[in-house]
This record gives C-alpha cells, sequence and structure tokens, in this order.
C-alpha cells in the first residue's frame, strides 16, 4: 500500500507539472491504464488456466487490488478530471467506474463477510441452505399441526398463519441482514411476548419450540443474505471488466482512426 500510494503521489506530480507541457500526455496514461486493465483481467484468467498459475492465489490478489487502486488515479489523470463528452466515452467511463466500485466492494465483502459468518454460527453450504430452510418450515409445521394433546390450537395455528407462514417459505430479510440489523428479530421477540401472555401451559411450551425454530430460520437467513452477496458481486465484477476491456480496444481504434478528437 506504501508502494502503490507513493506511485499516486508520483502520478499526480508529473502530471500537474508535465501536462502542460506534453499536450498528448493522454496518449502515454491512455495506453498505460489499458495495460493495467490487461493485467487485472489476467488474474480472472489465472485461477480458471492451470498452466498460469505461477505464485501463490494470495500474491496475485495483492497485486490484483494495488493495481487497481493505481489505475482509478490514472484513469482520473487519463480523463484530465472531467467529466468526458460524448455518449460513448460516457459510457466508457461509468462502466469502468462502476467496475472499479464494485472491485473495492468486493474486497470489503470478501475479506468481512466471511468473519461474520462465523461468528454468527449456523454455518450452512450455501447449496445446502434451500434445504435447510424446507426442514425448518416442515418442522415448524409439523409442530404447530400437533397442537397440544393431539388437538391443533387455534392461537397458536392463526399466529402462524398469519405472522410466520410466509417467513418460513422463502428467505427473508436479506438488507436488514446485510445491514446488520436485528430488527427482524426483534419484531419476533415481541411477537411472540405478545402471544405468550395469553398462552396456556402447553401452548407455552409449543411457542418455546416455534421460538426457537424462528431463530435458527433467522440464522439460516443471514447465512443466505451474506453468503450470496459474496457470490453476486462477482456477477457485476467480472462480465463488466470484460465488457469494459472491449470497449477499452473499440476507444483505441477511433482515438487513433480520429486523432484529431483525442486531448
Amino acid at each position: 500500500m506504501l508502494i502503490t500510494t507513493l506511485a499516486i503521489a508520483g502520478l499526480l506530480i508529473a502530471y500537474i507539472q508535465y501536462a502542460p507541457l506534453y499536450p498528448r500526455h493522454a496518449y502515454l496514461s491512455g495506453w498505460v491504464l489499458f495495460a493495467a486493465m490487461l493485467f487485472l483481467t489476467f488474474f480472472n484468467l489465472r485461477k480458471r488456466v492451470p498452466f498460469l498459475r505461477v505464485g501463490s492465489t494470495g500474491f496475485w490478489l495483492q497485486l490484483h487490488l494495488y493495481v487497481g487502486i493505481f489505475s482509478g488515479a490514472l484513469f482520473f489523470v487519463h480523463i484530465g478530471w472531467s467529466w468526458p463528452a460524448g455518449i460513448f466515452h460516457q459510457l466508457l467511463a461509468l462502466i469502468y467506474l462502476v467496475v472499479f466500485v464494485t472491485g473495492v466492494l468486493g474486497l470489503w465483502i470478501s475479506r468481512a463477510f466471511p468473519r461474520m459468518l462465523t461468528v454468527a454460527g449456523y454455518e450452512t453450504p450455501f447449496e445446502r441452505i434451500p434445504y435447510a430452510r424446507s426442514s425448518l418450515r416442515q418442522e415448524a409445521e409439523a409442530l404447530v399441526l400437533a397442537g397440544v394433546d393431539g388437538q391443533t390450537s387455534p392461537v397458536i395455528a392463526e399466529f402462524y398463519h398469519q405472522k410466520l407462514g410466509m417467513f418460513f417459505m422463502r428467505p427473508s430479510n436479506r438488507w436488514a441482514h446485510l445491514r446488520q440489523s436485528r430488527a427482524p428479530q426483534a419484531a419476533h421477540v415481541s411477537q411472540f411476548d405478545e402471544v405468550q401472555r395469553y398462552a396456556k401451559k402447553g401452548e407455552g411450551e409449543m411457542l418455546d419450540k416455534l421460538r426457537d425454530l424462528v431463530t435458527r430460520k433467522h440464522m439460516l437467513d443471514y447465512q443466505y443474505a451474506l453468503q450470496s452477496a459474496l457470490r453476486l458481486w462477482l456477477f457485476a465484477h467480472i462480465p463488466l471488466s470484460y465488457s469494459l476491456l472491449v470497449f477499452s480496444v473499440l476507444h483505441i481504434i477511433l482515438v487513433h482512426a480520429f486523432s484529431g478528437s483525442a486531448s
């Protein structure tokens, strides 16, 4: 990070001192930026092609991170610290910014979320989460239908139907879990406490079991929210990275074909 910071500082100093003396500096910065993007794309290819695996994954990830940060400063130098004109160049700049932001966001997600998932407990492989959810729902429905002394409790059955039926059917409160908010859990605790006040002895024991299932479902939803985020950001970052590369090639062709428009 120190080397990256010094490189960015050197780049900015060089831009301030030499840009006025070298009107076509955008060509140089553009080629260096394109080389950086090729290198950043190579990180994904290195993971897919066995014979390209030179060095550890951690080493290449660090290079990917620092070159990506440096490319951000290089991008703004290249565009002259002003938003480009023309729909094509604006789209190209927008794609770059989205790729850069998703990269930074992905870095935080990939480092913070695994630790959060481990601390939260109830770790479940992502592929097993739908089965675990279905199992919890079946267990909850069987508990409600079994009732007290073989008879379904109207109070608990109505409570389950109104407050918990859809909760057990599908993933819930994804954004709340991503924000680390415990508001949904607190809402269910309040609802259970309200029903518990009017419950009979047998119903109270049943509500305690149902409350435990709801707690486990919240933990499973937390696992689902964070694990799906770990996967979904790549679906934005990687395809857009390749799109950025294609647009950059078109940009280079246009600039050199119509060099009079380059600045």
